[in-house]
């Protein structure tokens, strides 16, 4: 009788060994891995510049000797460059000649200082545009680049600002001429034209 009790017990042990390693194995089949895909479609986006107003360089008087006078702009200028195209970029000027509609200034009368801060706008990383200017440039004879960003930089949006004497013109009374007799003044006017072109 004790020898029967014996292999009873020894054939109760056995079966739970083979139930725990047969649930362990439909655990391991049931185990499966998905995935999921998500997609976000992008477009490009602003491309400008944001000039500023400038200041008259007000009444002058003719003298014996070329005077250089000075003004400023009012305000800062702002380049967007959101495209996420990373081509870089270059803000250009050029201005007409110095006319009161009878006669110009010569060239070579009117000239830009460099840009004295640039800063972001908001968040971002990368580095920032910089100044293409080391000193004033006469900008009345031609195209001239103040800022550029190159290839892979200038993402975001900047605030350039100039000094505030950023303009300079030269009068000189050999070359300026009155032509309103009744008020003996003449009123020049020359036209700063921008451009920001996506360039390095």
């Amino acid at each position: 009788m004790k020898k029967l009790q014996k292999r009873l017990i020894g054939f109760g042990l056995t079966a739970v060994l083979a139930l725990s390693f047969g649930t362990s194995s439909f655990a391991a089949d049931t185990n499966t891995n998905k995935s999921n895909s998500v997609s976000v479609t992008v477009n490009s986006g602003e491309f400008s510049v944001a000039t500023s107003d400038i200041n008259s360089f007000g009444e002058i008087t003719l003298s014996d000797q070329p005077i250089t006078y000075t003004t400023s702009f009012k305000n800062k200028f702002t380049v967007k460059d959101l495209t996420g195209k990373q081509a870089g970029w270059r803000l250009d000027v050029s201005a007409t000649q110095f006319s009161d509609g009878k006669s110009q200034l010569p060239k070579g009368s009117l000239s830009i200082a460099p840009v004295q801060t640039i800063s972001r706008v908001g968040t971002g990383s990368g580095s920032l545009p910089v100044s293409a200017l080391s000193s004033n440039k006469i900008i009345d004879n031609g195209s001239v680049t103040v800022v550029r960003a190159t290839q892979g930089t200038g993402m975001g949006v900047f605030d350039l600002t100039f000094p505030s004497q950023a303009l300079f013109a030269v009068i000189d009374a050999t070359t300026a001429k009155i032509n309103n007799n009744e008020t003996n003044q003449s009123n020049y006017l020359s036209t700063l034209t921008w451009n920001l072109v996506q360039a390095p």
